[in-house]
């Protein structure tokens, strides 16, 4: 033990649990989901970009799934096609071949209004940058997906006035993005994802833009409001700070899972 202070020893200790975390994830990234409560549902999906003129694999007949009240990550290096498989399973982006089934529904053969109409009921989004209306005050942001849906904009307010509550957002809900710290402007997200008790909530590098105590927050509340409304929740991420909260750990890795 010689040459290894209190600090080496504790720093040591922290990144055995992260693995330990991992592994455990990791072992059973492959167990089948029980049917009755599959809500994505991915099978030999491929997509191909032209670059160069020339065509590049970005996901080689990937089968993914995620159910009820289940948290997957999808980890894996710079351009292993997590993006890409996010956007195609929020019905963002359309896949070359195979089959996008959610919450019941076959997607990737709909019509664009109608794949449309699945995202705006059925989904939704957290970004790394927030991606908040700068101009609407948190609690006007949040209310947005409800207005989308036809709810009269003072009902939508007073429900996304609640909901920011319980985010521990009550005192800035007038509040714009800009007067807010990083760390509430993803809590104003998260609750604008959740506001329509989406099936499946997508997560692209939530926590990226914060510090450590701000992305537990953020992971904390977003593992609470998915069992509160019983989604799935699927997340890509790199960080290794936020990996105890994976009830599955899926790795890519040049379009396809390990």
């Amino acid at each position: 033990m010689s040459g290894q202070t209190a600090a080496d020893m504790s720093s040591l200790s922290q990144s055995a649990a992260v693995i330990n975390v991992a592994a455990t994830a990791k072992a059973s990234s492959a167990s089948p989901a029980n049917p009755a409560r599959m809500i994505l549902a991915a099978k030999h999906v491929r997509k191909s970009y032209n670059i160069g003129g020339e065509p590049r694999c970005v996901l080689d007949g990937v089968d993914f799934h995620a159910a009820a009240d289940e948290c997957v990550f999808l980890s894996g290096p710079s351009g292993s096609g997590k993006s890409t498989l996010l956007s195609i399973m929020g019905c963002l982006l359309e896949c070359d071949s195979g089959e996008i089934t959610i919450a019941g529904q076959r997607v990737d053969q709909m019509s664009v209004s109608k794949r449309t109409l699945v995202r705006r009921q059925s989904i939704g989004f957290v970004f790394q940058r927030f991606q908040l209306i700068r101009g609407l005050s948190a609690e006007d942001n949040v209310a947005v997906p409800l207005t989308l849906q036809g709810m009269p904009l003072a009902q939508a307010r007073e429900k996304a006035g609640e909901l920011l509550g319980r985010v521990g957002l009550s005192l800035h809900r007038r509040q714009l993005p800009t007067a807010m710290s990083p760390g509430q402007c993803q809590r104003v997200a998260l609750a604008r994802a959740v506001i329509t008790e989406p099936k499946l909530l997508l997560a692209d590098e939530p926590t990226a833009a914060l510090d450590g105590k701000s992305g537990a927050e953020v992971m904390e509340l977003l593992k609470e409001l998915v069992a509160s409304t019983g989604s799935a929740s699927v997340i890509v991420t790199h960080d290794p700070r936020i990996l105890k909260y994976a009830d599955r750990i899926c790795e890519i890795e040049n379009g396809q899972f390990k």
